[in-house]
């Protein structure tokens, strides 16, 4: 009797053995096989392609600590790659860390995309999220590198509002809210340091036009504050441009020009996303600049020639030794006068007036005939003329 109480006993405690110590160890051995598994990187990735809306692909996943994961090797919508980031997930709230991310346009324009859908689209996107990256790093033509130091990014929803914030870090005056209401999509942007025009132009619909007419290198700086509405953007801007290369504003056509330009921009306003004002002066000192871009100006914006405006020698492309434009736009039209004061010119060489400021507003539109390539002055005939046509002012007659 008492053997078979001890057998009994042993395949009792053999039975809790198992139950309660081989098979919660068997349990955690499997769930940290899966973990480390090819099946559950992809898991991970097929979620994260899910609350982003574009693919997603990872090389490995740890899990540190509950609720945190580091993932290494990623790859979002085939563009932009994250060497290394950890992601920490709440009921209310995703928490990204990234050490450093290199951020090309298309990158760039792919995350604008991601904010947007965040901002439209509150049932698909319930949570809050909080990203650190410790270095920006924008990509530009010929993978040129610029470093935009660290960023905070918040996405937070309060009532009916949902709203975008990004942040320089350490802390600058550099910022960009955008913010959904009922009142429509509003922005506010301060950027001291400076980005690239690409970058930009890949953040904004149709930047890419008028990206290409300022050259790979050119950076902006300035500050905006603009509503969308049903009928488009309305708002004011003022800023600064470096870096313009001038062969990009005459790609075709036989117009040419060689140089680098600034553009400073004093005011900068649009309503129902067309100009309405604007005052900016471009400015470049030495350079070339053909004939014909003269007969443009002359013949387009109503400039008048200086004693200079033709070569002695005939030539069709000539030095110049400064540029100093101001471009008034308003109501009226435009009008093109001499940054540098009355009777110094707008363009001068060897010392002497190649072409002095028109004495009348011209319609605004006229713009587009000066970029319209082969004689065909009232034709968008380029992307850049056809973009001038949709942001001047409506009703300006050719």
């Amino acid at each position: 009797m008492f053997i078979e109480q001890s057998v009994a006993r042993r395949r009792v405690v053999r039975l809790l053995f198992v139950a309660f110590g081989l098979l919660p160890c068997a349990a955690l051995a499997g769930v940290a096989w899966w973990r480390q598994s090819v099946g559950h990187v992809a898991a991970v990735a097929r979620e994260a392609a899910a609350q982003l809306g574009v693919s997603v692909t990872i090389d490995r996943v740890v899990h540190p600590r509950p609720g945190v994961m580091r993932l290494s090797g990623v790859v979002v919508g085939g563009v932009l790659v994250v060497p290394d980031m950890e992601v920490e997930t709440t009921a209310a709230e995703v928490r990204l860390r990234v050490p450093v991310v290199d951020c090309a346009p298309a990158g760039a324009r792919l995350l604008a995309g991601v904010a947007g859908e965040w901002l439209a689209h509150a049932a698909r996107y319930p949570r809050s999220w909080v990203i650190d990256v410790g270095e920006v790093v924008w990509l530009t033509e010929n993978e040129r590198r610029i470093s935009a130091g660290g960023w905070h990014i918040e996405c937070v929803a309060a009532d009916d509002a949902r709203a975008v914030r990004l942040r320089r870090e350490p802390a600058t005056a550099d910022e960009i809210r955008v913010r959904r209401g009922v009142d429509g999509l509003a922005v506010e942007a301060t950027l001291e340091a400076g980005v690239p025009a690409s970058i930009v132009a890949a953040s904004t619909a149709g930047g890419e036009v008028w990206a290409d007419m300022l050259g790979p290198r050119a950076v902006v700086r300035g500050t905006m504050q603009a509503v969308r509405r049903a009928d488009g953007w309305t708002g004011q801007a003022t800023g600064r441009v470096d870096g313009i290369d001038l062969t990009a504003a005459f790609p075709g056509g036989g117009r040419r020009m060689q140089g680098e330009a600034t553009l400073a921009v004093t005011a900068l306003e649009f309503a129902s996303g067309r100009l309405d004002r604007c005052d900016l002066e471009i400015a470049a000192a030495g350079g070339m600049i053909a004939q014909d871009v003269l007969d443009g100006l002359v013949s387009s914006l109503g400039c008048r020639p200086g004693p200079a405006y033709r070569a002695l020698a005939g030539d069709s492309v000539r030095r110049f030794e400064r540029i100093s434009c101001r471009a008034l736009l308003d109501a009226a039209g435009l009008r093109l006068r001499s940054a540098a004061g009355p009777g110094s010119g707008i363009v001068t060489s060897e010392g002497l007036v190649v072409l002095e400021e028109s004495p009348a507003p011209v319609p605004s539109t006229r713009l587009a005939w000066l970029l319209s390539p082969a004689g065909r002055p009232p034709v968008p005939a380029s992307a850049a003329s056809a973009w001038l046509i949709s942001v001047l002012p409506a009703g300006d007659a050719f």
